[in-house]
């Protein structure tokens, strides 16, 4: 199996553990996948998501914080949730607060990388498209 049929297959069992409501596997499993996709993206010369959502927002991070760090500031918001759910290092760190909204977020991270690499993602947009439609609170 390839990189990018396994991240495809993370990502499309993702989206239907989403699609039942099992926003914590599904976080974790978008999460892989859109890291593979991103390391992927990054090797075919392609647009990564995360690089986008950062440059979009650099000027949001505190000005007085370094150049070299905005990035990483961004960073650790667009994957804490993520990092808490497959991380234990922070003893402070006892629980996961997380809803669908993270795991759209990395869906959503993920699924343009994967169609631009050209994955098998057939019919998934559509029905993260009804999903988002039948359900704008996940954007307050």
């Amino acid at each position: 199996m390839t990189k990018l049929d396994a991240a495809v297959h993370q990502l499309v069992v993702a989206m239907r553990l989403f699609f039942e409501g099992d926003y914590l596997s599904s976080l974790t499993l978008a999460g892989a996948a859109e890291e593979i996709l991103g390391k992927l993206s990054i090797r075919a010369g392609l647009p990564v998501a995360v690089d986008f959502i950062t440059e979009y927002h650099y000027e949001d991070v505190d000005e007085t914080i370094p150049e070299g760090q905005r990035k990483k500031v961004l960073l650790g918001i667009l994957n804490r949730v993520r990092n808490q759910a497959k991380h234990a290092n922070d003893e402070a760190e006892t629980h996961v607060e997380f809803d669908a909204t993270e795991a759209l977020q990395m869906i959503m991270r993920a699924l343009p990388m994967a169609q631009n690499l050209k994955g098998s993602m057939a019919g998934y947009k559509e029905q993260l498209d009804v999903w988002i439609e039948a359900h704008p609170e996940a954007f307050v």
